[in-house]
């Protein structure tokens, strides 16, 4: 082998462990700084980000047409109950994300409905860590339980907002009412 094969061997190499490296590496180190700065500007595991406008990047490409609301959250001691009241007329929407990035439970406004002709939907999730048993979690009555991938998981709220100042209000309401709580294991 001729020392510029070498050469470009080695190269191709590095190149690769690199990539591979990237690839693997910046969704988790992405994920953590996210969470971490969350969890530090957070009220009550909340952490309700002003409107968009030109000046903010905390979201990458953030839409001035949505309101956020964020948590970020350890399963490792105890499960997550994610609750709110949504009695917001337009699209709204609740992802929820592991440690890697990866989206692996979403739901929105037209899987929920209403408890009753007056009363507002009402999401009620119990995030539990991965490998959890069934029979150590006692979840809230209508609670959707969601295994989570990893045992840190970041909740991103979207709700759909117009000019219209009515609109406005039920949005902020609701973003409002979102709460992320631990919940006890059963024992």
């Amino acid at each position: 082998m001729k020392p510029w094969q070498r050469l470009l061997a080695l190269g191709l190499v590095v190149a690769a462990c690199s990539h591979l490296l990237t690839v693997w590496a910046a969704p988790r180190l992405i994920m953590r700084e996210a969470m971490a700065r969350i969890a530090k500007e957070s009220t009550n595991g909340v952490y309700l980000p002003p409107p968009t406008d030109h000046t903010q990047r905390r979201i990458v490409m953030p839409s001035p047409d949505l309101l956020y609301a964020t948590c970020a959250a350890d399963l490792s001691e105890q499960p997550l109950r994610v609750s709110a009241e949504v009695a917001h007329p337009r699209y709204w929407s609740v992802a929820l994300y592991g440690a890697k990035s990866d989206n692996f439970f979403v739901v929105n406004d037209r899987k929920v409905a209403a408890r009753s002709a007056d009363a507002p939907p009402q999401l009620e999730l119990l995030v539990v860590a991965p490998g959890t048993e069934p029979y150590t979690i006692t979840s809230p009555p209508g609670a959707t339980v969601v295994e989570a991938p990893s045992a840190k998981v970041l909740l991103l709220m979207r709700l759909l907002v117009t000019d219209d100042g009515a609109d406005l209000v039920s949005a902020e309401r609701a973003r409002q009412s979102l709460r992320c709580q631990p919940a006890l294991a059963a024992r």
